[in-house]
C-alpha cells in the first residue's frame, strides 16, 4: 500500500483511480444485445437454447421453474446451524427495515378538501441471484427481506441452473426470506431480458435488482429505462479513519477483510494523522495477506487501489474520507461518534467493536450499499426501493376559487391559455 499525503497531486490521481469506473467492453456490450433481443423475439425457446449452449445444462419449459417443494427440499441439505444463524440474521435485517415504512401523509386545504402522498408497493420485481462464488445467502435476504417489507406481492427469483443445487445455503435463504414462489432456473444476461420482457414462463417486472457477472450488469444497463433497476455496483470498499487510539489490528483486519472479495479492484485506505498507527497497520496487512481468501486478488487490490493517506488532523481527515465517499467508511477515534456524523459513506461504522462484517452479515441495515464515489449522491437499498409515490389531489370549488389567480396567472405566464381556461371554466357558472 502506498502513502499518500492528503490534497497533494497523488492524492487527486488517487481519488480519480478509485472513482473511476471500468469501462464498457465491445465485445460484451454486443453480445447482450444479441442476447436480449433474442429473449425479447423467442421468449423461453430462447432461455432453453442459450441456458443449454451457455451453461451446458438442457432444461425443458416445465424445469425452468423450481417448484417450491423443490426448493425447501434443496434447504434442507444445508448445514442447520447456518440455516439458524440465517433466521436470526433474517430477524434483525427484518426489524430494521420495517422503521423504514412510511405510510405518507395528508394535508387539509382551506376550502375542505385535501392533498395526499400515497405510498404503495410495487407489483412485482425481479430478483437475480448468482451462481458460482458470487452466491452469497446474505445477499439474498439484504434483497429479498426489504421488498416483502415493503408488500411486494411477487418477488421473480432469477439464478444460473446449477446455483441451488450446488450452493444448498442459498436455497435455504430463499425459503428464510419467504421467497419460494417464483423461482426460476435461468442466469446470466438472458435471465435479465426474461424479467424486462416477460416470456410465457417468466413474468415481467418493473424493477430488478441484485448482483451479477459483467453480462449481468451489462443487461441491466440496457434494460434500464424500459424497467428500473438497482445501482450500478463496483468492486469493494473501505475507509478507516484512526488516530493514535486505534489499535492496528482492528485497522489491518478490516482493510483485509475487504481486499479478501476477489476482483483484485477493490479500494481500501487508512486516513491518519498518526505516522505510528500507518507503519503498524502496514505491517500488519503485510503479515496478514497470506491468512485471507483470494491472498493473490487481496494483494493486487492493495497494490492498485490501496491507500496509506497521512492528514493533519481529524478534521482534515473526515475531508480525506468524504472525498472518497466510499462504500464503507470506520472510524476508530477519540471521539469517534461526533466524527462519524460528518462522514459520507454508504454506511458508517463506529469504535472499535464495530467491524465492517457486523453491517455485512446482518446487525440490520442494508448492506447493499453505493459505491465508486456514489455515496455522495446515493443510499443503501432500503424499503423505499420497493415503494412507488403518487399524490392524491382533492380541491373543493372554495379552494379552486382561493387558488384561481395565481394558476391562472402563471398558466398565462408560460403561454397555455387551456390550462388557465380548464380553471376559469370552473368558475364561471
Amino acid at each position: 500500500m502506498r502513502t499518500l499525503r492528503f490534497d497533494t497531486p497523488e492524492w487527486r490521481r488517487h481519488l480519480a483511480r478509485v472513482g473511476s469506473r471500468a469501462g464498457r467492453r465491445p465485445e460484451v456490450v454486443r453480445a447482450v444485445k444479441a442476447i436480449l433481443r433474442r429473449v425479447e423475439r423467442e421468449g423461453d425457446t430462447a432461455l432453453l437454447s442459450l441456458t443449454a449452449r451457455l451453461d451446458g445444462v438442457q432444461l425443458t419449459p416445465s424445469t425452468l421453474r423450481v417448484p417450491a417443494a423443490e426448493l425447501r427440499a434443496l434447504a434442507r441439505r444445508a448445514d442447520p446451524e447456518l440455516v439458524r444463524a440465517l433466521r436470526r440474521m433474517a430477524r434483525r435485517i427484518e426489524v430494521y427495515h420495517r422503521r423504514q415504512l412510511d405510510g405518507g401523509f395528508r394535508l387539509r386545504l382551506p376550502g375542505g378538501g385535501a392533498i395526499e402522498e400515497i405510498v404503495s408497493p410495487l407489483d412485482s420485481v425481479g430478483l437475480y441471484v448468482p451462481g458460482g462464488g458470487g452466491a452469497y445467502p446474505s445477499s439474498v435476504l439484504m434483497n429479498a427481506i426489504p421488498a416483502r417489507v415493503a408488500g411486494v406481492r411477487r418477488i421473480v427469483v432469477v439464478t444460473p441452473p446449477r446455483s441451488l443445487e450446488s450452493n444448498p445455503a442459498v436455497a435455504a435463504a430463499l425459503v428464510v426470506a419467504g421467497v419460494v414462489e417464483w423461482v426460476f432456473r435461468v442466469g446470466g444476461a438472458q435471465a435479465v431480458a426474461a424479467l424486462a420482457f416477460g416470456t410465457t414462463a417468466i413474468p415481467a417486472v418493473p424493477k430488478i435488482v441484485g448482483p451479477g457477472n459483467r453480462f449481468v450488469a451489462e443487461a441491466k444497463r440496457q434494460v434500464r429505462g424500459m424497467v428500473e433497476v438497482d445501482s450500478d455496483a463496483g468492486p469493494s470498499e473501505v475507509v478507516v479513519l484512526a488516530d493514535d487510539s486505534a489499535d492496528p489490528g482492528h485497522v489491518a483486519s478490516d482493510l483485509l477483510a475487504q481486499a479478501e472479495h476477489g476482483s483484485g479492484e477493490e479500494a481500501v485506505a487508512l486516513v491518519t494523522p498518526s505516522r505510528a498507527l500507518r507503519d503498524a497497520v502496514a505491517r500488519l496487512v503485510e503479515q496478514g495477506i497470506r491468512a485471507v481468501a483470494n491472498p493473490g486478488a487481496a494483494r493486487r487490490a492493495l497494490r492498485r487501489r490501496g491507500a496509506l493517506v497521512l492528514v493533519r488532523d481529524l478534521d482534515q481527515g473526515v475531508a480525506a474520507v468524504n472525498a472518497l465517499a466510499p462504500e464503507h467508511a470506520l472510524v476508530i477515534a477519540r471521539s469517534a461518534r461526533s466524527l462519524a456524523r460528518r462522514v459520507v459513506a454508504g454506511a458508517v461504522f463506529v469504535g472499535p467493536h464495530a467491524p465492517v462484517a457486523v453491517g455485512d452479515y446482518g446487525v440490520g441495515p442494508n448492506h447493499v450499499l453505493p459505491t465508486g464515489g456514489t455515496a455522495r449522491r446515493s443510499s443503501a437499498l432500503s424499503v423505499r426501493d420497493f415503494q412507488r409515490r403518487h399524490s392524491l389531489v382533492r380541491t373543493t370549488r372554495a379552494d379552486l376559487r382561493r387558488l384561481s389567480a395565481d394558476l391562472v396567472r402563471v398558466a398565462l405566464a408560460e403561454g397555455f391559455q387551456g390550462h388557465a381556461q380548464s380553471v376559469l371554466t370552473r368558475l364561471e357558472a
